[in-house]
Formats: C-alpha cells, sequence, structure tokens
C-alpha cells in the first residue's frame, strides 16, 4: 500500500510539474502572437560582412533601411511604404497569353517529359523510392556487375 501511495505521488508532482512548465510556455512564448500587435516590422534582412548586415523594417507608413553591426545601428534610408502594385488576373497582350498557354500544353514541349507520362515509364508514386521493385532490379544489376557476375 506504501508503494502505491508513493506513485500516486510522485505522478501527481510529475503532473503538477509538467501543467506548470505548459502555462509558462504558454505565457511567455512569442509563438502564435500577431503581427498586427508588433509596432515595428521586419521587411528583409540581408547580411553584408561577418558582423554587419542590412535591414529593412516598416513602422507606421515609414520603411526605415538600417545599417546593423556589432556595436552600432544606424539608419541608411527612409521612405514611405510603397502602394502595393494592381493584381492583373488577364494578361493585357493576348498574343502572349496565347504563347503562354501553348507553352504550358505537353505536347509542345521539347524535354520528353509528356512522352514519359504517357508511356508509363514513371511507375506510380513508388518510383525511385527503396520500395519500389525498379529500385531493387538496379541495386542487384549494379552488385552484378560490381561482382563480375
Amino acid at each position: 500500500m506504501d508503494a502505491f501511495l508513493l506513485v500516486i505521488r510522485v505522478g501527481l508532482s510529475l503532473g503538477v510539474v509538467m501543467v506548470l512548465l505548459w502555462m509558462a510556455q504558454k505565457r511567455f512564448s512569442k509563438v502564435g502572437r500577431s503581427k498586427e500587435l508588433s509596432v515595428l516590422q521586419v521587411v528583409g534582412r540581408r547580411s553584408v560582412g561577418p558582423k554587419a548586415s542590412v535591414v529593412v523594417v516598416e513602422s507606421d507608413g515609414l520603411r526605415f533601411m538600417l545599417g546593423v553591426t556589432e556595436n552600432s545601428i544606424s539608419v541608411l534610408h527612409s521612405s514611405e511604404v510603397p502602394e502595393p502594385l494592381p493584381e492583373m488576373d488577364q494578361p493585357q497582350d493576348p498574343a502572349f497569353a496565347a504563347v503562354l498557354k501553348a507553352a504550358g500544353e505537353p505536347a509542345l514541349r521539347r524535354d520528353g517529359a509528356a512522352r514519359r507520362l504517357r508511356r508509363g515509364t514513371n511507375a506510380g508514386t513508388m518510383h525511385g523510392t527503396i520500395f519500389a521493385r525498379s529500385t531493387w532490379v538496379q541495386a542487384g544489376a549494379a552488385v552484378r556487375k560490381g561482382l563480375n557476375l
């Protein structure tokens, strides 16, 4: 009976510790927080050296290009946030649309992928994996060739 109570106490204590850790993780974690709550948004970052980078930051309708080094941060350029480009549903030039459509048709491709697909050499989703029969046939042929059998 004493061993049973000991196991129950240890299990309960472990459960309480796990719940406290989970609550602390939820409370202090940055994952899952909305970007809208942040005043600054990093648009892009490019490393220009081992300890230097250029960062583009957006805040309150302004964009700042910052030079960031180990010891300092300096503003390289600032401007207003550019307006997004309008989405185009259809291409403006119908001749270009026809060429683009023709390029997507398998009959006009020159790489032979359409012919291979029509012939069925691609033996399903298992082709090229370790589970495919063709893989084992190729491996056996390579071993026989290497052993001169």
